[in-house]
């Protein structure tokens, strides 16, 4: 009789748990344990044990003002969803269409917060992804043609305050650093519905994106390809082409 009581009670306090998360998650202001003792109808003593592990695990904070609100924990898991919500079994075999079609690894890219950043590389031994390219990759969007992209989803104030936040910083001798010429190739990026780099992010290498939209027309990704810039010099027109199409399969994937 014993296990079978420990699996309730298990249970029991995963349930809790869950219906602390969602009540804290529906008030934006937080808050504090009495209130959420009253609201789950939980003892002071279950409530504090409860609050504390989910604090000790940091999907939990307690403010100054002794209210609880979200941590980054599930941030995280939020950042998982939509990533994974992108990155479907469908999606992933998109990308690797083009990276077998295109003769290079193919990235899909998706927002993350504030971030833009890469949910799933298709590779292959054959054609490698570029060493610092991995999933989570966040860094450098102003220099990279998938960053580049997803920024052109934004007005300029928007990229201005990106800027703000993360900076313009050269990675290579080519990188654009110039808010007014960043403007200027987003400006490009929105007419053309196509973002390209040459030496920008890394020397002797390329990048072609292309728009993943949601129903609505809603920039929410990017795919792209990535090459050496004397390879993409010599078939610019077919690399285009396949990622102007992957990225169109990838928008239809998401909502048939």
């Amino acid at each position: 009789m014993s296990a079978p009581t420990r699996d309730a009670a298990g249970i029991r306090s995963a349930d809790r748990v869950l219906r602390i998360l969602a009540e804290i998650g529906a008030t934006p202001d937080g808050l504090t344990a009495a209130e959420l003792g009253e609201r789950l109808d939980l003892s002071t003593a279950t409530t504090y044990r409860l609050l504390a592990s989910l604090q000790t695990q940091d999907y939990l904070v307690r403010g100054s003002d002794a209210r609880y609100m979200l941590g980054r924990a599930v941030d995280g898991l939020g950042r998982a969803v939509r990533s994974q919500l992108v990155a479907t079994p469908t999606v992933r075999r998109i990308l690797e269409d083009m990276r077998d079609a295109a003769r290079t690894p193919a990235y899909l890219t998706v927002f993350r917060g504030d971030d833009i950043a890469v949910a799933h590389v298709a590779e292959s031994a054959a054609h490698p992804r570029i060493g610092q390219l991995h999933i989570g990759f966040a860094d450098a969007a102003h220099v990279t043609a998938f960053g580049k992209l997803m920024l052109a989803a934004r007005d300029d104030d928007g990229v201005r305050r990106y800027l703000e936040r993360h900076g313009a910083a050269a990675v290579t001798s080519r990188s654009v650093t110039s808010e007014r010429a960043l403007l200027e190739q987003l400006d490009d990026v929105r007419a053309l519905q196509i973002a390209v780099e040459v030496e920008e992010y890394m020397p002797k290498l390329a990048c072609i994106a292309a728009p993943v939209r949601a129903r609505n027309g809603r920039t929410v990704g990017a795919v792209s390809l990535s090459t050496t810039a004397d390879d993409f010099a010599s078939r610019a027109h077919e690399l285009e082409r396949i990622a102007r199409r992957g990225a169109w399969h990838v928008s239809s994937s998401l909502h048939p």
